[in-house]
């Protein structure tokens, strides 16, 4: 009678052990997979942000302020000032962000 009892007692541990473990390995996937969508979003703001300093460096407006500013040469100064400003605004972060994806995703969220 005994032995039964120590048998199914141990088959209860062993069961909610192994739902233990699958529940933590459930937990870090659903981790990484949120990870890697915050880092997508992160890369497709970066990469807007790209598009939109390309667009407004290769802008006609910009080229004429730019002969604007070179025909200025008696303020050299001010003209160096100023290009430095404009090359400070325009500068962007140096350090991209990494992917560091263990898993790749799909953009329509199927893991494969």
């Amino acid at each position: 009678m005994f032995f039964r009892f120590a048998a199914a007692l141990m088959l209860v541990v062993a069961v909610s052990m192994a739902q233990i473990g699958l529940e933590k390995q459930s937990l870090r996937l659903r981790r990484s997979v949120s990870r890697q969508y915050y880092q997508m979003d992160e890369l497709l703001e970066l990469h807007a942000q790209l598009r939109l300093d390309i667009q407004q460096l290769s802008a006609p407006s910009h080229f004429l302020a730019e002969s604007a500013l070179s025909l200025e040469s008696e303020r050299p100064s001010r003209v160096l000032a100023e290009r430095q400003t404009a090359a400070a605004r325009q500068t962007i972060s140096p350090r991209l962000p990494l992917l560091r994806w263990e898993y790749p995703v799909q953009p329509d969220g199927v893991v494969r």
